[in-house]
């Protein structure tokens, strides 16, 4: 059975609840297939792209959101596109990275990713 999710908070309890399978619809579909490239990052990738987003994060407010320019230096170093990190940003990085660390993705188009459990050996 597919647990279908259109928010961020659905995901979450969806993953939570350790469904099967997870068909994610909408923007959060694109946002999470972006996002897929910042699971795969190393330790280093990581631990650089969460203080250059953690000051962002803060000073975004202020700044209209243009803080998030600092998401290029993290894409230079860790080689990841920006449109990736930003959707990564918005959803969080740790989500992002546990979701992909039990989940595989198994069918994507536009608006629609569908993921599966992966299955312990």
């Amino acid at each position: 059975m597919e647990t279908i999710v259109k928010t961020k908070e659905e995901l979450e309890k969806a993953k939570k609840s350790g469904a099967t399978i997870i068909l994610v619809q909408g923007e959060l579909a694109d946002k999470l297939k972006k996002s897929k490239k910042v699971a795969k990052l190393s330790g280093a990738g990581i631990a650089a792209l969460t203080a250059a987003l953690g000051v962002a994060t803060v000073t975004a407010p202020v700044t209209g959101g243009l803080s998030y320019l600092a998401a290029a230096p993290a894409a230079a170093l860790t080689g990841v596109e920006i449109a990736a990190i930003i959707a990564a940003a918005s959803l969080g990085v740790g989500l992002i990275i546990a979701l992909f660390l039990d989940y595989e993705e198994i069918d994507y188009s536009k608006g629609s990713l569908k993921l599966r459990k992966r299955q312990k050996p």
